[in-house]
């Protein structure tokens, strides 16, 4: 007899704050955040390999839902979690306003949904102006005539107070009847009560069968939501969260608007939320090759192999657009910000730096190999790319860099074997050079045994996230996640990865 199996995604209290007027919020509350920290919430978990069968919302969506611009901030949120791909149910919290108004966009109303064997029962409490909650005696008729018109399904319910334990707080979060609606919840067999309202969270409890847990609120420090297994009537529940669970890490590498290939990646939020995130260190890396040149000329790398269009352009009083970057960087530039170049190579070798910039006062440049000199795609062979690439990488490690881009990335862009063979090459040239060693999950998967050869040769490894679009900035879980895989722990990151 097969099992009834199902993930979900729980999150709560976003309190998003964007087109809506900006209103006073406490301090530890990140509310302008709070539509990324949930796109982030879902390439966490396609970091982690997870596909939820259904996202479950737990109120406070927005923190003013009474403003004439709320409605269009819920539907950033729900443009968020459709971009997912995921089902959702979401319930109306104290901040939401209208609930009618609420339940007709996220297409959530009250009563029972049905997911994967189990039956979601939802409702939408009402708040009095001194913010007591009473569930309604007609909610909980609903709950009775589910459970009594659907014997087979194992019941969730979802509302946005807690129901239990108590919380000793003047703030009244439980409803004020919550003895009553535990009283029905054990009567009709419901098996889980999801909650959101109060920001702490609750660990999961059992209390007379039924397992209660609160999810904390998305919006603090350190970010958190849940992630609930249920197999039949057994559940599990994992807190996670966003906020980095290891101290000190840098982020060498991270792009902004002036980057042609960027998506959603905006500096200002990048730097707000790295650091929320906790990343110690956030260094602005912009490609050199797109300040110097326009975007058509930029991206087809021609510019590798004309000495007199690179001339031509640092002959300009601007060369291009880097003089604009280095007034902009230098404006970012901040015992939290350090400001640099990625850097790619050109004619015989030489790096793509005009002298004026080069004498800049950068904090860091970063070496890239993007494209190769002499190699045509579906023509050059895998032998040929792999002399041509160890060519490249010999002459970007004379050069005063600290940092080796993305390593091997480059075969797998151009759909060829990524050569294992040549790590141990590759981390001799770091090593001999003084040269860090990227790990960057941008669009692409860092190999372990090269990390690990790298740091038993004593190379430093430098963590990247390689920021294109805004979510992918300060997101480390999978950095220190495939160093775990290397045999690096978080006790060796003081004497193993790349600082200043």
């Amino acid at each position: 007899m097969s099992e009834n199996c199902l993930t979900l995604l729980a999150v709560s209290d976003l309190h998003h704050m964007g087109l809506a007027r900006q209103t006073a919020q406490a301090q530890q509350m990140r509310g302008e955040l709070a539509q990324t920290l949930l796109k982030k919430v879902f390439l966490r978990l396609r970091h982690m390999g997870i596909t939820p069968d259904a996202t479950l919302v737990l109120g406070d969506l927005v923190e003013d839902g009474a403003d004439r611009n709320a409605a269009l901030d819920f539907v950033s949120l729900h443009g968020e979690l459709t971009r997912s791909g995921i089902p959702s149910l979401v319930v109306p919290g104290n901040h939401d306003g209208d609930p009618a108004a609420f339940n007709t966009l996220f297409g959530s109303a009250p009563g029972l949904h049905k997911i994967g064997g189990y039956g979601f029962v939802l409702f939408n409490d009402t708040y009095s102006e001194n913010h007591e909650c009473v569930r309604a005696a007609e909610d909980l008729a609903l709950l009775k005539k589910c459970a009594e018109e659907n014997p087979e399904l194992p019941l969730i319910a979802v509302q946005h107070p807690p129901i239990y334990p108590a919380i000793d707080s003047h703030y009244p979060y439980r409803p004020t009847n919550a003895a009553e609606i535990i009283d029905a919840y054990q009567k009709s067999g419901v098996i889980l009560s999801l909650s959101g309202h109060f920001h702490k969270g609750q660990k999961a409890r059992i209390h007379e069968r039924i397992l209660y847990h609160t999810v904390p609120a998305l919006c603090e420090q350190p970010f958190r939501f849940s992630l609930i297994r249920l197999v039949d009537s057994r559940v599990e529940i994992e807190e996670l969260c966003l906020g980095l669970q290891a101290p000190n890490l840098i982020d060498v590498h991270c792009h902004t608007e002036h980057a042609y290939c960027g998506t959603t990646v905006d500096t200002a939020p990048c730097v707000a939320l790295s650091q929320a995130l906790g990343v110690s260190t956030l260094c602005i890396t912009e490609h050199a090759f797109q300040l110097y040149f326009d975007k058509a000329r930029a991206m087809n790398f021609r510019w590798q192999s004309d000495p007199a269009m690179v001339k031509a352009v640092w002959e300009t009083p601007g060369r291009g657009r880097m003089a604009a970057y280095q007034q902009f960087a230098e404006k970012l530039r901040s015992p939290f910000v350090k400001i640099g170049l990625e850097l790619d190579l050109f004619d015989d070798g030489r790096l793509l730096l005009a002298p004026e910039d080069a004498e800049h006062d950068w904090d860091i440049f970063i070496g890239a190999v993007h494209a190769v000199q002499g190699f045509v795609p579906g023509q050059t062979t895998q032998q040929e790319a792999e002399r041509l690439f160890l060519r490249d990488v010999e002459r970007l490690v004379e050069h005063d860099i600290d940092v080796l881009a993305h390593p091997f990335r480059f075969f797998k862009r151009n759909r060829l074997e990524v050569p294992e063979h040549l790590f141990a090459t590759v981390a001799g040239l770091l090593a001999d050079s003084g040269v860090a060693a990227e790990v960057n999950f941008h669009t692409y998967q860092p190999e372990p045994a090269f990390i690990r050869l790298c740091v038993e040769k004593g190379v430093k490894i430098a963590l990247a996230s390689d920021t294109h679009d805004l979510a992918e900035a300060g997101e480390f879980w999978p950095h220190v996640n495939i160093l775990r895989q290397a045999g690096i722990t978080p006790k060796m990151f003081p004497d193993t990865l790349f600082t200043f």
